[in-house]
């Protein structure tokens, strides 16, 4: 429906009728009854279209209503009058943003920055919306000038941190959000991703921390468990990351990483059926090249080089270069120990079919060096 026009002639309304207008207008505003509020706005201005104070509270309603023509109408008159009105400004660049154009919202938030230029609120809507548009640079920008005025601001922190989070500056991140977390200690979602975080720059004992403080928020929580596990599995606590994950299997359904890793962690322990069952539970849900890897390792362990050629000729049909497989299944090995095992599969598989893509002159050259 359209929007009712701003300069319908009415009978004049004393000031004293405004105002009380107004603030029962306000009031509907509060209480989220934004079309009530957007009637006795329109009724104000009716009687007085060039007042400020009801264009404004106009304009607001309309977007909170979604009415975005009326509230442009709202806020493009009240421009009109008063090309620097603060609450016009704002209140049109927050439109412009509603409405997915967030070039013309940072214009509009800069010409109310250049009015006020301490307002935190409104910088951060800039730096929101910088992040969003891939600018980087300047939304760091922002953030900083928002910390400088407000070192303790929670959602500045938040955003400085996701932003150093996706461009893969770790350490900084970190410090970004080791920062909210003595201002908000019961994050549980910040404390997940800084233990991810940690375990990512090989900081385990720091990483378990903040996943163990995590689990003491929710101690089934399955993103701290997980990374929990992975750290144990890192510092060959093979046990104990066993134990983790299937903590997680008690409430939630496994993913194909954490049964490949489980897989690993399993096979490392000696207990080969049950890591076999867990590949076989990961590629149930879909190739994974780790779980395939890890059936072909215990193939070889239990000296079934036959199914080992099976498993690693999926394998090879699944990948794009499968010489960088066999190089990663000989390095698995070799940290594995079981160097002896991986000789003698690549020996099989030379006098036995090998697989069409692999070359065996090359497999040749990677027996000897093994062997050497």
């Amino acid at each position: 429906m359209d929007s009712p026009s701003l300069d319908a002639p009415a009978a004049k309304l004393s000031s004293g009728a405004l105002v009380q207008l107004s603030k029962n207008a306000r009031r509907f505003y509060r209480q989220h009854d934004y079309l009530k509020a957007c009637a006795l706005y329109r009724q104000g201005l009716a009687s007085d279209p060039q007042n400020l104070y009801l264009l404004s509270g106009l304009g607001d309603a309309c977007r909170e209503s979604q009415d975005y023509a009326g509230a442009r109408v709202a806020y493009e008159s009240l421009l009109q009058i008063e090309p620097d009105n603060l609450f016009a400004l704002r209140g049109l660049g927050d439109l412009c943003r509603d409405e997915g154009d967030l070039g013309a919202a940072i214009q509009l938030w800069q010409r109310y920055l250049g009015l006020r230029s301490d307002d935190v609120y409104v910088m951060m809507r800039v730096a929101d919306a910088y992040k969003a548009l891939d600018q980087h640079e300047r939304a760091e920008s922002f953030y900083h000038r928002i910390l400088e005025l407000s070192p303790q601001d929670t959602i500045a922190l938040t955003g400085l941190a996701d932003l150093l989070h996706c461009n893969g500056r770790d350490l900084e991140a970190i410090a970004c959000y080791e920062k909210i977390l003595t201002l908000r200690k019961d994050v549980l979602q910040i404390l997940t991703i800084v233990g991810k975080l940690c375990w990512r720059v090989a900081d385990f004992e720091k990483a378990k921390r903040f996943f163990l403080l995590a689990l003491d928020i929710d101690p089934d929580n399955p993103y701290a468990l997980y990374g929990l596990g992975n750290c144990y599995r890192w510092q060959q606590d093979y046990r104990r990351a066993v134990e983790t994950w299937q903590r997680i299997l008690r409430h939630n359904s496994g993913t194909i990483n954490l049964y490949s890793r489980l897989g690993d962690a399993l096979g490392h322990l000696g207990e080969l059926d049950e890591a076999e069952a867990s590949y076989r539970l990961a590629l149930g849900e879909g190739y994974d090249r780790y779980a395939k890897i890890g059936l072909i390792k215990l193939c070889c362990d239990r000296g079934d080089f036959g199914r080992a050629m099976e498993e690693l000729n999926d394998l090879v049909s699944n990948e794009t270069d499968p010489w960088q497989q066999i190089n990663e299944l000989s390095q698995r090995f070799v940290r594995a120990g079981r160097r002896e095992a991986m000789i003698s599969f690549y020996h099989h598989l030379l006098e036995a079919r090998v697989p069409n893509c692999i070359d065996p002159r090359r497999l040749a050259d990677l027996i000897e060096k093994l062997e050497g």
